[in-house]
């Protein structure tokens, strides 16, 4: 039988999300400014001062999620069960969504720039 762990399930998730954030933001600020795709000028320090608390906040609350939807499955009565699903996957597509801010932007950025 498997020693299954929250706290384990939760860590995981978090790193994995903390890790894909800072591969967006040296792609969307590093990266792409330097190869010269966008050209934010001014724009690209406010960017990057927003992404930072949405990116970490995100990670949080991908792990805070996963933990969620882990640990109300298993004690949850089965009539909330389908509820608490799907509070704690709409809680991780928000936490995406803050991970990938950066490049939202940047694509924002990009898609203007060729009109």
């Amino acid at each position: 039988m498997n020693n299954f762990s929250f706290d384990e399930l939760q860590r995981k998730d978090l790193f994995i999300a903390l890790g894909l954030w800072l591969v967006v933001e040296l792609v969307s600020f590093v990266f792409f400014p330097i190869v010269g795709l966008i050209n934010p000028g001014d724009k690209l320090k406010a960017w990057f001062i927003i992404s930072v608390p949405l990116g970490v906040g995100g990670a949080i609350l991908i792990g805070a999620s996963s933990r969620f939807l882990a640990a109300f499955h298993e004690t949850a009565r089965k009539e909330y069960k389908r509820l608490y699903g799907f509070l704690g996957q709409f809680g991780g597509w928000i936490g995406l969504a803050g991970i990938l801010f950066p490049l939202f932007m940047v694509c924002v950025e990009f898609f203007s720039r060729l009109t």
